[in-house]
C-alpha cells in the first residue's frame, strides 16, 4: 500500500516521543563524507554493495525493509538512497513515494535497483520519484558512475522548514466490523503494509476506542448489529469537527448500491466502497484517502512553519529596528544633554562673568569717586608734611646742641615719627595709584608687548619678595611679542607673580611658562606655596577678597587681573590644593589685534 507510512510532522504527541532520542540531520555533501542509506532485504548484496561503497570513503546505513528505512531516516538523512524495487512488505516504488512526500527528504537522490530487467518496473520506480534505476547485473563501475552522478546532485542540507525532525510513523487504522473474519482480512492486509491497526467488533465499541485514541483512517461496515456504520461516522463527526487532523473514514458495504454510497456520504464518510471489490481496490481506496489526508497535514505544517518564521522574521526586524530607535534615541538624548549641559555651564559662566562685570562697573565707579575724593587732600598732606617734616629736622638740628641730654631720646623718637609719616603717605600714594587703575582711570595703550621683557621687569621689581628663598624657572614658547595693552598686562604679571611670592612662606620656586595653543597665548604661574582652599578659590576674583593676613593686602590684585583679561577677551583659571600649590594660567587671544580691530 503506498501511502500506510508517511511522515507526520513533530506537533503529533505519538510520533515526538518516538523520536525523541534522534533528530534526523543532513549528512556532510562532500565526496569523502558522503553517507548512502542501502535499503536491500538480500544479505548477501546488501555485503557486497556496502563493500563497494565504502571502498569510495562512503559511509553506508543498511536497512533490510522500507519500514527500516523510514525509521531510519527519522534518525538522520543521507546523501544518496540505493534501494531495491522487490523488497518484503512495502515495495521500493512505495517507499520513494514516501520519501518524496516529506518536504525535507524529497530533494534526497533515489537510485532504484532490481534484479529484474523490465520496462514496467523500470517506469513504475521511476515514475514513483526515482532519479536513476539500475539493474542489479551491471559492473561495478557503471554503479559507481551512476552513484557518483546523482551525489553531485546531493544538497548539503536537505532540510527545508522543520528544525525537529522528520518523522516518519506508521498510519493508523482502526477497523470497525462485526464480521470478525473480514476484520482479520482487512487488518492483515493493512499490516502488511506497515500499518498499525486495531478491531472493534461492533460500534459502540469502535466509539468507545476513539474517545480515547487518535487514528489516520476508520474502515467503517455499514451494517451492524445495535448501531450500524452511518450512526457510528455521524457522532464521530461530531467530535472530528474539533479535531486539529481528524481520522478520514471508509464506508463498506456487502452491497455495493447507489443507495448505500448516498447513506455513507449524507454520514459523513469520506469514500464508500463494497465488500465485494478486489482486496487491492479497498486497498487503493484507503491509500487514497491517507494521501489526501497526509498532503493536507503536510501543507498545514508547511503554511503554520512558515508562518511562523514569517512571524519570527518580523519580530527580528521590528526588534532590530526598536533596538536602532532605542540607540538613536538614547544617541540624540545623549548629545542634547551634552548640549544642555554645555549650555548650563556657558550660562552659569556668563551669569558669573555679568555679575562680576556690574559688581566691578559699580565697584569701579566707587573706586574713581574714592580715589578722587583722596587725591587732591593726599596731595595736600603730602607737600604741607614734607615742608613741615624739613622744618622740623632743621629744628631739631638746631635745637639738639641747646636741650639737654635727657631730651635727645625724645627728638630721635620724633624723628623716627616723621620718617614713618613719611612712609604711610608713600603706601597711601600707591593705594590711590592701584584705584585709579582698579577704576581705570588711566587707562591703557594697544600696542606690542614682549613678553620675556615685561616677565624679567617684574622679576627685578619683586626681587625684596623673591630673594635668594625663591628659585624662578621661565620657560617660553615661541611667540614672544604679543599685540595687547602692555600696560595694564604688565599689571596682570605683576599681580600673579607678587601672589605667588607671598604664598611661599620660607623656601621655594616659582615656574613661569608660556605656550601656544589652539590661537591663544597661554601665561602660567605656578608656586609651591601653601595653596588655595576650596571655599577660597570661588571668591579669589572677588574685589577686597584676600586670603592675606590684615593689613597685608587690599585684596583688589586678582580682581583687576580678572578685568584686564576679560578686556583682552581672555580668560584665567586656577588650580590649587592646600599644601601643594597653586598654579594660574592667563589666556590670551593671538588675534586679539584684529578681533578688536586695531590697526
Amino acid at each position: 500500500m503506498n501511502d500506510i507510512r508517511t511522515n507526520l510532522q513533530s506537533s503529533d504527541p505519538q510520533s515526538a516521543s518516538r523520536s525523541e532520542p534522534g533528530v534526523a540531520t543532513a549528512a556532510a555533501g562532500n565526496k569523502g563524507q558522503a553517507r548512502i542509506l542501502l535499503v536491500e532485504d538480500s544479505a548477501t548484496q546488501a555485503v557486497r554493495l556496502s563493500h563497494v561503497f565504502e571502498q569510495q570513503g562512503w559511509e553506508v546505513a543498511c536497512a533490510t525493509t522500507a519500514e527500516n528505512a523510514l525509521e531510519e531516516l527519522n534518525r538522520r538523512l543521507p546523501d544518496l538512497i540505493v534501494c531495491d524495487y522487490h523488497l518484503p512488505g512495502m515495495q521500493g516504488d512505495a517507499l520513494c513515494q514516501r520519501v518524496r512526500q516529506n518536504l525535507n527528504t524529497r530533494a534526497i537522490p533515489i537510485l532504484m535497483l532490481t534484479g529484474q530487467e523490465s520496462d514496467e518496473i523500470e517506469l513504475r520506480g521511476l515514475e514513483s520519484g526515482a532519479d536513476d534505476y539500475l539493474s542489479k547485473s551491471e559492473v561495478e563501475d557503471i554503479l559507481l558512475l551512476r552513484v557518483n552522478a546523482l551525489l553531485r546532485k546531493a544538497q548539503v542540507s536537505h532540510q527545508v522548514i522543520a528544525d525537529g525532525g522528520t518523522y516518519f510513523r506508521k498510519a493508523r487504522v482502526l477497523v470497525v466490523d462485526d464480521s470478525a473474519t473480514y476484520r482479520t482480512i482487512v487488518a492483515e492486509m493493512l499490516e502488511n503494509e506497515g500499518a498499525s491497526v486495531e478491531q472493534a467488533a461492533d460500534g459502540k465499541k469502535g466509539l468507545e476506542i476513539l474517545s480515547k485514541k487518535r487514528f489516520d483512517c476508520i474502515v467503517l461496515d455499514m451494517h451492524m448489529p445495535g448501531m450500524d456504520g452511518d450512526e457510528v461516522c455521524r457522532r464521530f463527526n461530531e467530535r472530528r469537527l474539533a479535531a486539529e487532523h481528524p481520522a478520514v473514514v471508509l464506508m463498506m458495504s456487502a452491497e455495493e448500491t447507489k443507495d448505500n454510497m448516498a447513506r455513507a456520504i449524507d454520514a459523513g464518510a469520506d469514500d464508500f466502497v463494497g465488500k465485494s471489490s478486489d482486496p487491492t481496490v479497498i486497498r487503493a481506496r484507503i491509500n487514497a484517502l491517507l494521501r489526501r489526508k497526509f498532503f493536507q497535514e503536510e501543507n498545514q505544517r508547511i503554511f503554520e512553519e512558515l508562518k511562523s518564521k514569517e512571524m519570527e522574521a518580523m519580530r527580528a526586524r521590528a526588534e532590530k529596528e526598536m533596538a536602532e530607535a532605542r540607540a538613536a534615541l538614547v544617541e540624540r538624548l545623549e548629545a542634547a544633554n551634552a548640549e544642555l549641559e554645555a549650555a548650563n555651564r556657558k550660562l552659569k559662566e556668563a551669569q558669573v562673568q555679568l555679575v562680576h562685570s556690574e559688581k566691578m562697573a559699580s565697584l569701579g565707579q566707587l573706586v574713581a569717586g574714592i580715589a578722587h575724593e583722596i587725591n587732591n587732600p593726599l596731595s595736600f598732606v603730602t607737600n604741607n608734611l614734607f615742608l613741615i617734616g624739613e622744618g622740623m629736622e632743621k629744628l631739631v638740628e638746631s635745637a639738639e646742641s641747646e636741650l639737654p641730654q635727657s631730651a635727645h631720646g625724645r627728638l630721635e623718637k620724633l624723628r623716627v615719627q616723621i620718617k614713618d609719616a613719611a612712609t604711610g603717605l608713600d603706601r597711601v600714594k600707591d593705594l590711590v595709584l592701584k584705584l585709579r587703575t582698579f577704576s581705570r582711570l588711566d587707562a591703557g595703550v594697544f600696542g606690542k608687548m614682549d613678553i620675556e621683557e615685561s616677565v624679567d621687569m617684574v622679576l627685578k621689581f619683586l626681587h625684596h619678595k623673591i630673594k635668594d628663598r625663591i628659585q624662578i624657572m621661565t620657560e617660553y614658547g615661541k611667540t614672544r611679542i604679543l599685540d595687547c595693552y602692555p600696560g595694564e598686562l604688565n599689571q596682570v604679571f605683576m599681580n600673579l607673580i607678587a601672589n605667588a611670592a607671598d604664598a611661599i612662606e620660607d623656601a621655594g620656586s616659582i615656574t613661569i611658562r608660556t605656550e601656544e595653543q589652539a590661537g591663544m597665548l597661554l601665561f602660567r604661574v605656578k608656586d609651591t606655596g601653601c595653596g588655595i582652599s576650596d571655599d577660597a578659590k570661588g571668591r579669589i576674583f572677588e574685589p577686597f577678597f584676600t586670603t592675606k593676613p590684615v593689613g597685608s593686602g587690599m585684596g583688589l590684585g586678582l580682581s583687576l587681573a580678572y578685568s584686564v583679561v576679560q578686556a583682552h577677551e581672555g580668560e584665567i583659571d586656577v588650580t590649587s590644593s592646600p599644601g601643594e600649590g597653586t598654579e594660574f594660567v592667563v589666556s590670551i587671544p593671538l588675534d586679539l589685534k584684529d578681533r578688536l580691530g586695531h590697526e
